[in-house]
C-alpha cells in the first residue's frame, strides 16, 4: 500500500487575502514584537506588506490546523510565500509557486510539509485559452470595428491560472494524487458588460472542468483529483448557473457534503456593510471538490471549516460589521479535509 493510502493526511484550502511579504531589508529583526510602521519599512515595495498583526494571526491559524498540504490563494509571489513558511511557520512547508495571469499580483501556490516522502510536479494552466469571448468582441470581429485588440483577440484565459500539483512516491511514474488549485473571476465588474462576473466565471469553470477531466481520462480515473479554491459563487448543491458543468460533466462533491457539515456552517466569506441598516450575508466561496474514491477516507469529525482564535485560544465572534471583519486574519476562512488511511 501506497504511503498517500496509509497515512492520515490533511489538505486545506485557504484564501489568505493579499499575502505580500517582501522583505528586502529584514536583518532579523523580531517579528514577534515589531510594531506595523517598523514591519512596513521592511519593504520597498509599492504594494504594502500584510498587516503584520493579520500575518501572525495566519500563522497561528496554520500551525493549529497542522495541514500537510496548504492549497492557498492570493499569494504575493514566491518570495512572499517562502517568507511566510521560514519566519512565521518554523520553516516546515516547501513553497511551490508559478506566476499567474492576475492583474493584481496575487497568485495560487502550494506549501507542503518538508517531512512528506513525495515528489512534486508543478505545472501552470494559465495559457489556456477559455474559448471565450464577451458579445462586444464577438461583435467587433465580426462587423470589423473596435479596436485592433479586440479584432486580434480570438480568446481570454484564466483571470489567474488552474495550479496544478502532482504527488508521487519514490520509484513510481504515476502520480498518487493530484489537485488542482484554481481562483475563478471575482465578482467585481469594472467595466459594467459583465454584470457579477458570471460570464467569465462561467467560461472559466467550464474549462477547468475540462482540465480535469482530460487529466482524469489520461489517468484512466486511478488517480484521485483533488479540485480546490475560491470559486467566487455558490458551487455547492445547488450551484448557481455559471456552476452547472461541474456537476453534469463530473462525479466531484464538495468534501463538506460528503461530511455532512451543517449548511449553516459551511460558509467561507460574509458580505457585510458598513451600515448598520443592512444585512450581512454568509456565504460559501471556497471549496476542495473530491472524486468518489475518497469519500470513504474522509474524517467527517476532522473536515470543516475552520474559524479564527484570538492570542488565547479562544474562538472568534463571527464578525457583525466590517470593523470587526478586519481583526480577521483573511476575509476567508479556510476549508479543511482530513483524509484516514483507506481501509485494508
Amino acid at each position: 500500500m501506497s504511503f498517500f493510502s496509509s497515512q492520515k493526511l490533511r489538505f486545506v484550502e485557504f484564501n489568505v487575502e493579499n499575502l505580500f511579504l517582501y522583505l528586502d531589508h529584514f536583518n532579523g529583526q523580531d517579528l514577534a514584537t515589531i510594531n506595523e510602521r517598523d514591519w512596513q519599512s521592511l519593504t520597498s515595495s509599492i504594494v504594502g506588506n500584510k498587516r503584520i498583526e493579520h500575518v501572525r494571526a495566519l500563522a497561528r491559524t496554520v500551525l493549529d490546523i497542522d495541514p500537510d498540504i496548504l492549497m492557498l490563494c492570493e499569494v504575493g509571489g514566491v518570495e512572499s510565500l517562502a517568507n511566510f513558511s521560514r519566519l512565521f511557520l518554523h520553516d516546515r512547508y516547501a513553497p511551490h509557486l508559478i506566476e499567474g495571469n492576475s492583474d493584481r499580483g496575487i497568485d495560487l501556490g502550494y506549501l507542503v510539509k518538508k517531512s512528506l516522502p513525495f515528489k512534486y510536479d508543478l505545472l501552470s494552466h494559465k495559457h489556456r485559452a477559455l474559448d471565450f469571448l464577451y458579445p462586444h468582441e464577438i461583435q467587433s470581429q465580426e462587423t470589423g470595428y473596435g479596436n485592433l485588440r479586440s479584432a486580434r483577440l480570438s480568446s481570454h484565459k484564466f483571470s489567474r491560472d488552474v495550479l496544478e500539483l502532482r504527488m508521487y512516491e519514490d520509484g513510481q511514474d504515476e502520480p498518487v494524487c493530484i489537485v488542482l488549485l484554481v481562483h475563478l473571476k471575482s465578482q467585481l465588474d469594472r467595466t459594467r458588460i459583465d454584470p457579477g462576473g458570471r460570464d467569465r466565471r462561467r467560461a472559466e469553470l467550464e474549462k477547468l472542468v475540462t482540465i480535469y477531466n482530460e487529466i482524469n481520462d489520461e489517468f484512466g480515473g486511478r488517480v484521485p483529483i483533488l479540485l480546490s479554491g475560491d470559486f467566487n459563487g455558490r458551487a455547492g448543491r445547488p450551484p448557481e448557473p455559471e456552476f452547472e458543468a461541474l456537476y453534469q460533466r463530473s462525479k466531484l462533491e464538495d468534501v463538506l457534503e460528503v461530511a455532512g457539515v451543517a449548511k449553516d456552517d459551511r460558509y467561507t466569506h460574509m458580505q457585510l456593510s458598513m451600515s448598520r441598516n443592512r444585512v450581512g450575508h454568509n456565504k460559501q466561496l471556497d471549496y476542495i471538490f473530491i472524486p468518489p474514491q475518497l469519500h470513504a477516507r474522509v474524517n467527517k469529525e476532522e473536515s470543516w471549516v475552520y474559524r479564527y482564535k484570538d492570542d488565547y485560544g479562544m474562538t472568534m465572534l463571527v464578525p457583525r460589521n466590517l470593523n470587526e471583519k478586519r481583526l480577521l486574519a483573511s476575509d476567508h476562512y479556510p476549508v479543511i479535509l482530513t483524509l484516514e488511511p483507506e481501509a485494508p
